[in-house]
């Protein structure tokens, strides 16, 4: 897939034979120095159907775009992603347990 544009939290993306397909931007998510993007078809009946990319973004006026989206091939790093993914659904869900967190992830005086 080539040309990618957004626009708030779409994404179309342009196939070798010019056909353009809409994405919602679903979420980010940094792995091991990587960003993560998940998308899913703007059109789909199921919003579970969900594509997840390598992706590079680069930094324009101020704010950040989606340059390059590089699919995930091997299967060690798509598993690295998932449980990152997975952590996070766990920590916003609120199903942690308190000894999960150690003293170096709060820094004293900050406020959530």
């Amino acid at each position: 897939m080539s040309d990618k544009m957004f626009d708030e939290e779409v994404i179309i993306l342009e196939d070798e034979d010019g056909n353009t397909y809409e994405y919602l931007i679903r979420d980010f998510v940094e792995v091991d120095d990587n960003t993560y993007v998940l998308l899913t078809p703007k059109d789909a009946e199921d919003m579970d159907e969900i594509y997840v990319y390598r992706c590079r973004l680069l930094e324009k006026d101020g704010e950040l775009y989606i340059d390059a989206l590089e699919e995930i091939e091997d299967d060690d790093e798509f598993e690295k992603v998932v449980e990152a993914l997975e952590e996070e659904e766990e920590w916003e869900n609120g199903d942690w347990e308190e000894e999960d967190l150690e003293e170096e992830d709060w820094e004293e005086g900050e406020e959530e």
